[in-house]
């Protein structure tokens, strides 16, 4: 199911679309020059950067985890279709709405596991090797990640819910 025109959602989803939009940009664009700067130094200068891995490992988190809400909110999850093709009507609502609702869990439970795992990294003071970069901040926005998905699973059941009893 496509998502509405962009114009006709709401200005606080707009607003979270183009924020996780454009930290997803912008870590795609960092991780970009980091990995030319680092090519270019290593086999032109026979320097490279000896941080650019974990620059990048951080970057790639950052980039999967601000995708995930951006995904969920604008239904553009990769989709296994083999029962949902054959159905129509109700029973393709209905069964989006369950889909929905186990996603939404599951984001849920993903989110409160996160957290307990960002307190912890945060209690050891878990970091990069070279740079000393903690880990807690990138878990913690994992955690957010997490729970905006799940808000915006759960929108998207709403918005089911209120097509269904029409």
């Amino acid at each position: 199911m496509a998502s509405p025109a962009r114009a006709d959602r709401p200005l606080a989803v707009r607003v979270v679309d183009r924020l996780f939009q454009t930290v997803c940009a912008t870590s795609i664009l960092a991780i970009t020059v980091v990995m030319c700067w680092d090519v270019t130094s290593r086999y032109l200068l026979s320097k490279p950067l000896p941080w650019s891995q974990e620059v990048i490992q951080v970057l790639m988190a950052v980039l999967f985890f601000a995708g995930l809400p951006l995904a969920t909110l604008r239904r553009e999850h990769i989709v296994v279709d083999i029962l949902s093709e054959r159905l129509t009507g109700t029973a393709a609502r209905v069964a989006g709405t369950v889909s929905g609702l186990v996603l939404g869990a599951y984001l849920l439970v993903l989110g409160w596991y996160s957290t307990g795992f960002a307190a912890k990294l945060m209690g050891y003071g878990d970091s990069t090797p070279w740079l000393g970069l903690p880990w807690h901040p990138v878990a913690w926005g994992a955690a957010i990640a997490f729970a905006a998905a799940a808000v915006a699973s759960l929108a998207w059941i709403l918005a089911g819910l209120r097509r269904v009893a029409r």
